[in-house]
């Protein structure tokens, strides 16, 4: 049992460091022959996280996790009562999470963007760990903006905006605005 439960790996910033409000997030991925329900979590520190999993349709598992409490964390998954490959993680979660927002960096198209392209901003989260963020885009026409976790706490926001114009990107963490937002866009 030991070798199926070291088929399975977790991917995701928030194993090893994120914020006490979170949410933070990781993945699970198994394998065909893993019945899911044979998957245990468990967490050591100065608190007991609010855990929420969701099965994925290829049966990965997404794994939300909060805390109030900042302070070293122990990550345990386990695959019937054996560890996973790599757990126990080691997790720091930051307590204060509005002078950690500030250490973000945001780059690429903030300023200036180009109409019936994908224009592509950079979201830099790895000093610090976030990579969950809530956007929300006004300008004359629409321009969904598409994530991609670039999983080294990195995300890449891309959109396509199809008339010309000024646009106002708002991107958030928890309900703090990150370094420069609102961004006014120039489209041209």
């Amino acid at each position: 049992m030991a070798d199926i439960a070291k088929a399975i790996q977790c991917q995701g910033t928030n194993l090893n460091n994120g914020f006490a409000e979170g949410p933070n997030k990781f993945v699970i991925l198994t394998t065909p022959k893993h019945d899911v329900k044979k998957l245990q979590i468990g967490f050591e520190g100065p608190s007991q996280p609010e855990t929420k999993l969701v099965t994925k349709a290829n049966k990965n598992v997404d794994v939300t996790f909060t805390t109030p409490v900042g302070g070293n964390y122990k990550i345990h998954v386990m695959y019937d009562e054996h560890y996973v490959s790599g757990s126990p993680y080691n997790c720091k979660l930051v307590g204060d999470v509005k002078p950690s927002v500030d250490k973000i960096k945001v780059s690429g198209a903030v300023k200036e963007a180009k109409k019936d392209e994908e224009n592509v901003i950079l979201i830099d989260g790895k000093d610090v760990g976030i990579s969950a963020f809530t956007a929300k885009m006004e300008g004359p026409s629409k321009a969904d903006l598409a994530f991609n976790d670039n999983d080294d706490g990195t995300v890449s926001a891309t959109f396509k905006p199809t008339e010309p114009g000024t646009y106002k990107l708002i991107l958030k963490f928890t309900h703090f605005n990150l370094p420069g937002s609102p961004f006014s866009i120039t489209v041209a």
